[in-house]
């Protein structure tokens, strides 16, 4: 298959070199004036999950990069790893220069999909959440794949497309969970990234965090707060499983969710350079944490917890988002 990639950041890079080691033919469409960056490849060192796969990957991916499109370049599939607020900007630019070509999404949502919608017809593209993260030193990628990874059509549908994605996932060891609304998974899982990521800028490193009891308990309960928000927008917490360990009533369960959060962040390598990346970008942390807390004020839901975390927020040094 031809796969378009939009970028080679993070995200695309683990992806791209999947599906590139499987035997796909993988480009990069990357901004003019960059490709030159490329042209001995990235290194990588990246820790892999998936069965059957070695664990350990030492080596440089020889990335095919290109500056320019055409929809005669005829890609079968095009995959979309940006932030939220870049993606409408990315769609438009690369959507007129594709043909009729199938999209994934792998970003966040909050505010719906009518903006995108506008530029590329639903029937046209699924939304992602990857598995996958890490991030760059000196040059080098540290990363982890895991072997799953959440797909969905907005529309709740599971037609061909849907059914295609899943194929090419599971053809390089990732088995795809098909969510019914996968809107609502991103929702949720934008809602633990928020209030997790909250205590992190407060206390500035993972470290630090796993130290800090108080401030990791009121990053948990402002988690939960933001859950809360989720849950009066309509969206039924009780299907997702992850969500569970917010909502321990006795104190024993919270310390054992605490602790159990701690043990992987400390001692599990995959889980340390998958939310390494946490505090990289302080527009994307700022956006959530604020598409959270409005939206809960909107609706009326007490955020006592996240709401203490402002202070940290206004100083974080990216410009309000509002």
């Amino acid at each position: 298959m031809k796969i378009l990639i939009v970028g080679a950041g993070v995200i695309g890079t683990i992806y791209g070199w999947a599906f590139s080691e499987a035997g796909h033919e993988v480009v990069h469409f990357v901004r003019p004036g960059k490709a030159a960056r490329f042209a001995e490849g990235i290194p990588i060192d990246m820790l892999d999950k998936r069965k059957g796969h070695p664990k350990r990957f030492f080596g440089r991916y020889n990335l095919k990069v290109t500056e320019t499109l055409t929809p005669s370049d005829s890609y079968d599939w095009v995959t979309v790893p940006t932030k939220p607020y870049q993606l409408e900007e990315a769609l438009r630019q690369i959507v007129p220069n594709t043909g009729p070509t199938d999209y994934l999404l792998l970003t966040q949502n909050w505010y719906g999909t009518a903006s995108i919608d506008a530029i590329l017809p639903q029937s046209r593209y699924l939304y992602g959440d990857a598995k996958a993260g890490g991030y760059f030193k000196d040059g080098t990628l540290m990363a982890a794949i895991y072997p799953t990874i959440g797909l969905g059509q907005v529309d709740g549908r599971q037609d061909e497309r849907l059914k295609k994605a899943a194929a090419l996932f599971a053809g390089i060891g990732i088995k795809p969970t098909l969510y019914e609304n996968i809107l609502h998974y991103i929702w949720v899982t934008v809602a633990i990234d928020a209030g997790l990521r909250a205590g992190l800028v407060r206390v500035g490193n993972l470290a630090a965090l796993l130290r800090d009891r108080r401030t990791g308990d009121l990053s948990l309960q402002a988690v939960r707060e933001c859950l809360d928000v989720v849950a009066r927008r309509g969206v039924d917490i009780k299907k997702y499983p992850e969500t569970r360990m917010f909502y321990q009533t006795s104190s024993l369960a919270r310390q054992i969710a605490g602790l159990s959060i701690t043990w992987m962040f400390r001692f599990d390598k995959s889980v340390q350079r998958t939310s390494a990346h946490a505090l990289a970008d302080p527009l994307e942390v700022k956006t959530a944490y604020y598409d959270l807390l409005n939206t809960g004020r909107e609706l009326g839901v007490a955020m006592p917890a996240m709401s203490s975390f402002e202070g940290d927020m206004i100083g974080l040094g990216a410009p309000h988002p509002g």
